[in-house]
C-alpha cells in the first residue's frame, strides 16, 4: 500500500454506512425517547408494561442479531443490512395504533430488525477499514450515529413545544429512516482488507504456539462477551431517565432534553476517544463501564434525595461518556479477535450478549421502578461495575 492510500482512513463504504446510521438514528432515536411518554402519558399504561415491551425488543432482538450475524458470514452482507434497515420502519409506525398491543408489537419489531442488521454492518466496516484506523472509524460511526439521534431529539422537543402529540411525532420518523436505506444502495465498492484466515478452532496437530494463541484469543473474546452481557444488564433504556426527568419537572419536554444531552455527550466522546486510538481492554472498562456505573449511582442518589433536574443532567453526561467509549472500543476490540470466516458471527454474538442483558435490564428496571427509582438505578450500577471488574481481571491475566 502506498502512503497516499494509507492516509485514506475512511473508505467509501464506511462513510456510506456511517451516513446511513446518521439518518437511521435521526429517525428512531426520537421514537426511543418519545415512546415511554406515549405509553405512560398518552396511553396511560404502567412503566412495567413499557419495561416489558423494551425488554422483549432487546431480548428477542438477540436472536435476530445471531441470525443476522450468521447470514452475514454465509451471504453477501449488503442485502442483509438493507433488509434490516428497512424493517426499522416498524418503529415509526408504532405511534399509529391507539392500543398498546399493536403499538408494542411494531415497536419491538423495529428493534428486532435493527439488531438483525447490526452484526453484518459492523463486519463490513471492519473488513473495509485499515486495521490501524478501525477504532477511529467506529468513533466516527458512533459520532454520526448519535449525532443524528441528538438532532432527532431537538426536532421532537420543538414539536412537543408546539403541542404535537408524541404519537404523531413518532410517525414522522419514517422519513429519515427511508433516506437511511437509500444511502445504502451504493455500498459495496470499497477495497476489502484481509483478516486472519486461520480458524478459531484448536489445531489437530501438536502446534503448541498456535494452540496457545487461539486459546488466548478465544478466552479474551469470551471475557468481552461476558462483560458485554453484564453491561447490557446495566444498560437500561434511556426512557427511564426520560421518565425520571419528566416526573421531577412535571414537563415531558424536559425528559426529552435529558435524552438529547445523553446523545450529544455520547457522540462527542465516541469521536474523541476513537481518535485517541487506544488499544487493549483497559479503555473499554476504564472509560466505558466504570463511568456508566458511577452515573447510575448518581441517578440513584438523586432519586433518593429528590435532588432535582440538574444533578440528573450531570449523571446523564457521565452516562453518555461511558456509552460513547463502549460503542467505540467494544466492536473494534471484539472484531480484532475474529477471523475472515466468522467476523459477522462474532459481531452477532456481541449483539446477543448485549441484548440479552438489556432484556433483563429493562424488565427488572420496569419492575423496580414501581417500587423505587433508587433501587432500579442501583441495580444498573452494580451490573456495570461487575462488567468493569471482569475486564480489569482479564487485563491482568492477558497483560493487555
Amino acid at each position: 500500500m502506498n502512503p497516499q492510500q494509507k492516509d485514506q482512513w475512511l473508505s467509501k463504504d464506511a462513510l456510506l454506512l456511517s451516513l446511513s446510521a446518521f439518518f437511521a438514528d435521526l429517525g428512531y432515536q426520537g421514537v426511543t425517547a418519545l415512546y415511554p411518554l406515549y405509553v405512560v402519558l398518552e396511553l396511560h399504561k404502567s412503566p412495567l408494561l413499557y419495561g416489558l415491551i423494551s425488554g422483549l425488543g432487546f431480548g428477542v432482538g438477540s436472536l435476530f442479531a445471531y441470525l443476522g450475524g450468521r447470514l452475514g458470514d454465509k451471504l453477501p452482507k449488503k442485502p442483509i443490512i438493507l433488509i434490516g434497515n428497512l424493517g426499522i420502519l416498524c418503529l415509526a409506525f408504532s405511534g399509529i395504533p391507539s392500543s398498546l398491543l399493536p403499538s408494542g408489537l411494531l415497536f419491538m419489531g423495529g428493534w428486532w430488525f435493527r439488531y438483525f442488521r447490526t452484526p453484518p454492518r459492523r463486519a463490513m466496516i471492519i473488513t473495509t477499514t485499515d486495521p490501524e484506523h478501525r477504532t477511529k472509524v467506529f468513533g466516527f460511526l458512533h459520532a454520526l450515529d448519535i449525532g443524528g439521534g441528538m438532532l432527532s431529539i431537538v426536532a421532537a422537543v420543538i414539536l412537543l413545544a408546539l403541542h404535537v402529540s408524541a404519537g404523531h411525532i413518532i410517525i414522522f420518523a419514517a422519513i429519515p429512516l427511508i433516506i437511511s436505506s437509500l444511502v445504502l444502495l451504493p455500498v459495496g465498492k470499497s477495497r476489502h482488507y484481509p483478516l486472519e484466515t486461520r480458524s478459531n478452532k484448536l489445531p489437530a496437530d501438536d502446534s503448541k504456539e498456535d494452540s496457545e494463541r487461539i486459546r488466548r484469543r478465544r478466552q479474551k473474546f469470551m471475557a468481552i462477551l461476558i462483560a458485554a452481557g453484564l453491561y447490557g444488564f446495566s444498560f437500561y433504556n434511556l426512557g427511564f431517565p426520560v421518565l425520571s426527568a419528566a416526573k421531577s419537572s412535571k414537563l415531558a419536554v424536559v425528559g426529552l432534553v435529558t435524552y438529547g444531552i445523553y446523545l450529544g455527550v455520547s457522540a462527542l466522546s465516541g469521536w474523541f476517544l476513537g481518535r485517541l486510538n487506544l488499544k487493549g481492554l483497559r479503555p473499554l472498562w476504564r472509560w466505558g463501564f466504570l463511568p456508566s456505573a458511577f452515573a447510575s449511582i448518581l441517578i440513584a442518589l438523586n432519586a433518593a434525595l429528590h435532588g432535582g433536574i440538574w444533578p440528573l443532567y450531570l449523571a446523564v453526561i457521565i452516562l453518555g461518556l461511558g456509552m460513547g467509549a463502549v460503542e467505540t472500543y467494544e466492536p473494534s476490540l471484539a472484531g480484532s479477535l475474529r477471523t475472515s470466516g466468522d467476523i459477522s458471527s462474532g459481531m452477532g454474538w456481541l449483539s446477543v450478549a448485549r441484548s440479552f442483558g438489556q432484556f433483563g435490564a429493562n424488565f427488572i428496571m420496569g419492575a423496580l421502578f414501581l417500587v423505587s427509582e433508587t433501587y432500579a438505578y442501583l441495580f444498573a450500577a452494580v451490573m456495570a461495575l461487575a462488567a468493569a471488574i471482569i475486564l480489569a481481571v482479564s487485563e491482568l491475566k492477558f497483560k493487555t
